[in-house]
């Protein structure tokens, strides 16, 4: 890919960073280093994930320069972890990119870190979920709907995707009409946050001491902050668990994830982001 026409500078060097629903490079020029970002999909891709950005919480990949508002508000909100600043956008034949600083850091998982690095994290989050809303859908307010409107959406959510992807697979199709039902009786969320769709440990940097940054921020969605948080947990271990939600408690009350736990897992399942096998879910 030739992102010249990105930069007034000359590209030194160039390097692609891989990505999941992104395509990220490294760029060098005189000036220094850069990273530039731009959606892997565009609207025509079709995929479990991707069908649950757009109907579930009515956001689209593709629409790159939306980055820059989620990074705004998230460096609003909290002050314990860089978010990168959108420098400028640009067109390459049509597709969308976004030029952002380097952030600092290497990548990380979230297994046997330190007590006071999983605190702060905990902190961290608890300050982005702070900010609370009461309606669901997309950063951009193009697609919002009320908090009492989640349960249904979720269930119709969870029966398309199970016929729409796993048709197939009998033991999905077979658990689908449990999960179903417990969607259906779930309570109505008390409030919504700026979340993270697919929290995993990858979309984050690290030093030896914290977590130092956000560093992919394209599938924030406003839901309810219990869907991130069970995400969450399926990447810590026990300690790191523990000291996450100390911090956490230090800024807002830890929600009992106990009443969505088991219908949250099914839909990371089915939107393929975490869980190696049905039987695991």
């Amino acid at each position: 890919m030739n992102l010249q026409t990105l930069f007034l500078e000359q590209i030194l060097a160039q390097s692609s960073l891989g990505g999941h629903a992104s395509d990220v490079w490294l760029v060098n020029t005189i000036s220094g280093e850069y990273i530039v970002r731009s959606s892997g999909v565009d609207e025509s891709v079709d995929a479990p994930f991707l069908w649950v950005c757009r109907n579930l919480f009515g956001i689209e990949l593709s629409r790159t320069y939306d980055i820059e508002r989620i990074n705004h508000f998230l460096q609003q909100t909290t002050t314990k972890i860089c978010v990168p600043n959108v420098l400028s956008k640009g067109l390459i034949d049509g597709r969308r990119f976004v030029i952002v600083e380097k952030m600092k850091g290497s990548p990380l998982d979230f297994l046997n870190k330190p007590a006071e690095m999983m605190k702060e994290f905990g902190r961290t989050i608890g300050e982005i979920h702070a900010r609370e809303f009461y309606e669901c859908g997309a950063p951009n307010g193009i697609f919002r709907y009320t908090l009492r409107d989640f349960p249904r959406k979720l269930t119709n959510t969870i029966c398309n995707l199970s016929s729409r992807y796993y048709l197939s697979n009998d033991t999905v199709t077979k658990m689908t009409e449990y999960y179903c039902s417990l969607a259906s009786k779930l309570p109505v969320p008390k409030s919504a946050s700026y979340i993270m769709l697919d929290m995993d440990p990858r979309q984050f940097l690290a030093d030896e001491k914290r977590v130092r940054a956000i560093v992919d921020t394209e599938a924030y969605v406003i839901g309810p902050r219990e869907f991130e948080l069970s995400a969450l947990e399926c990447s810590l271990d026990q300690f790191g668990a523990d000291n996450f939600m100390t911090g956490y408690r230090s800024v807002l009350p830890f929600p009992d994830l106990t009443p969505v736990r088991d219908v949250y897992r099914f839909m990371f399942y089915l939107m393929e982001i975490k869980g190696p096998s049905v039987d695991k879910v």
